[in-house]
């Protein structure tokens, strides 16, 4: 397997850290690259430097957004409600950055992607994201007036998605997909106990009659933000390898939206399964943050009570749901479960309607988890096909984003009118109730190929049980040694890891190899002239953005012939 244009994966440019390169030992010293501060990457204990440095910072760094997430959701809401007492105009302040982010966020990812400074490509933009994050967070409580406080959350929010597209894309460029689940797991510890930390100061401290109990809150989230994203700006860097890819992928031409647009839109049940989708977005958006509002006006819950039944209602119903969804697609064809669950989820909705309690609602979460598990198990080896092909990481996130923050905003808005006509705040459960009805009509049409009636898991569970485990124990995964090769650190190969991971349905198995029966269009960028052996493999129709090199932890062939 070839490295970009042509470039061996054995390159001494392409290569970070003392090891081994692509699984395979190294038979001659290894010159280590030079780090940003003159120091080479590796050290003779196998310790890469550079690598300790950005783990040291993205785990601080994920302080930031965990911070942000403790205080924008239940008590961002409260504030702006206790400003103003309309439904269209809470709805707007809290959704108004979708207005711009649906643009604003492939354009910003691709910005990143082909960013070049000395503190690499992503930093910047996480620690410019987390900087306005705070600032702005830190005086919510401070201006007075609606409009003042609108500008600071459209800031925020805006800021918020461009740091997280940044830092996903930055885990596998630093430390390589063969170790990204490990460095994910640990950078996420500290960052769950500062969440923890402000949630439970909020339920110790806040009154919904005493706004001088909210500042605390929003400052000491606004404090974390400010410092980590200075933390984040000077320790965290890419690998070597993955400076290399990005700057190929600077001179490489970007290919037109509306080209890729127009692939995905002729791909199989894309159709259906896209206006499906979006349907279900935007039903689920009409309900947003008006939910919280109703919750507080008439299950008469304030800010301390639906914390805990956030808690209570979040990782346990997804484990849950996950757990009984897995039953459920072997149980099941992915057509009944693709009508089932909208049917399912409009019961749900008109069942809350009728609700006076909110733990009548955490009910509710527990008894809707299951058929949602099943519905993403059954369907999204369909939905990954649809997932963008070209760009860097940032740009692939970015183009993920972009619609589903566009098609939120005119239910919101909607359902936020009809509240202030009727006065009643059940209504946005009225919502989601027909966008599950409206949904299950079009998944109607969904076509299922012929031997993949239901999800075809086989091993799945184990191969992604031992595929962590490799990552975490396997040689050569050292978090902070070992080596980060160019095909390691693409990380816009992940999305093409997916693709392999779970399968593609459109594949029929012949002899117990996939052979390709339904006419899945080709990325644009799957063969590329400079490929080497890929080139070759891509005049035959063979070289597949999903055939993964396991090797190098998910590295593609593909995108690693670019």
């Amino acid at each position: 397997m070839s490295g970009p244009e042509g470039v061996g994966l054995g390159d001494p440019s392409l290569v970070s850290g003392p090891g081994t390169a692509d699984g395979s030992p190294m038979t001659a010293a290894l010159p280590l690259p030079e780090s940003a501060d003159g120091g080479a990457e590796g050290s003779a204990s196998g310790i890469d430097r550079m690598r300790l440095r950005s783990f040291i910072g993205l785990t601080l760094g994920l302080v930031g957004p965990r911070a942000n997430l403790a205080v924008s959701g239940v008590l961002l809401t409260l504030l702006v409600s206790a400003r103003v007492s309309s439904a269209l105009a809470i709805t707007f302040a809290l959704t108004a950055n979708r207005l711009i982010g649906w643009l604003a966020y492939p354009l910003l990812g691709r910005a990143s992607d082909r960013t070049h400074t000395a503190a690499g490509r992503r930093a910047p933009y996480m620690a410019a994201g987390l900087l306005i994050m705070g600032v702005c967070t830190w005086s919510y409580t401070l201006v007075s007036g609606f409009w003042p406080l609108v500008l600071l959350i459209v800031l925020v929010k805006t800021a918020s998605v461009v740091f997280g597209l940044t830092n996903v894309a930055v885990i596998p460029e630093t430390f390589g997909k063969s170790r990204s689940v490990k460095a994910a797991a640990l950078i996420g510890l500290l960052g769950v106990l500062v969440s923890l930390v402000i949630k439970g100061t909020v339920i110790a401290t806040w009154k919904a009659n005493d706004p001088a109990t909210w500042n605390l809150a929003f400052r000491m989230a606004g404090g974390f933000m400010v410092v980590v994203a200075f933390i984040v700006l000077l320790l965290v860097r890419e690998s070597a390898a993955a400076r290399e890819v990005a700057d190929r992928e600077r001179h490489r031409r970007a290919r037109p939206w509306r080209e890729e647009l127009a692939e995905i839109w002729e791909g199989p049940n894309a159709k259906v399964l896209v206006t499906g989708i979006m349907v279900f977005w935007a039903g689920l958006s009409a309900t947003g943050y008006l939910a919280i509002v109703y919750f507080q006006r008439v299950q008469h819950a304030g800010a301390n009570s639906q914390t805990i039944a956030g808690w209570v209602s979040g990782v346990p119903v997804i484990m849950l749901g996950l757990a009984l969804g897995y039953a459920l697609s072997r149980v099941l064809t992915r057509k009944q479960i693709a009508v089932l669950t909208p049917v399912a989820g409009s019961v749900v909705s008109l069942v809350q309607f009728t609700t006076t309690h909110i733990w009548q609602s955490v009910v509710l979460a527990f008894v809707g988890g299951p058929l949602f598990g099943a519905f993403a198990i059954s369907l999204a080896p369909m939905l990954l096909q649809l997932l963008p092909r070209s760009g860097g990481m940032g740009e692939l996130l970015g183009k993920l984003v972009a619609p589903f923050s566009l098609f939120a905003v005119v239910f919101s808005f909607l359902a936020a009118w009809v509240v202030d006509l009727t006065g009643d705040y059940r209504t946005i459960w009225l919502w989601p109730a027909a966008a599950g009805i409206v949904q299950a009509v079009v998944m109607c049409w969904l076509k299922i190929p012929k031997g993949q009636e239901r999800a075809q898991m086989g091993d799945l569970v184990q191969r992604m049980g031992d595929s962590i485990m490799e990552q975490v124990t396997g040689e050569g995964r050292s978090l902070l040694g070992g080596v980060v090769t160019a095909a390691d650190a693409d990380s816009a190969s992940v999305f093409d890891m997916a693709r392999h991971v779970l399968g593609n349905p459109y594949q029929e198995r012949r002899g117990g190899v996939e052979d390709h029966t339904d006419g899945v269009p080709e990325p644009a960028d799957a063969v590329d002239g400079h490929g080497g052996e890929g080139e070759g493999e891509g005049e035959k129709g063979e070289g597949r953005t999903d055939a993964v090199d396991e090797r190098h932890g998910g590295g593609t062939g593909a995108r690693s012939a670019e």
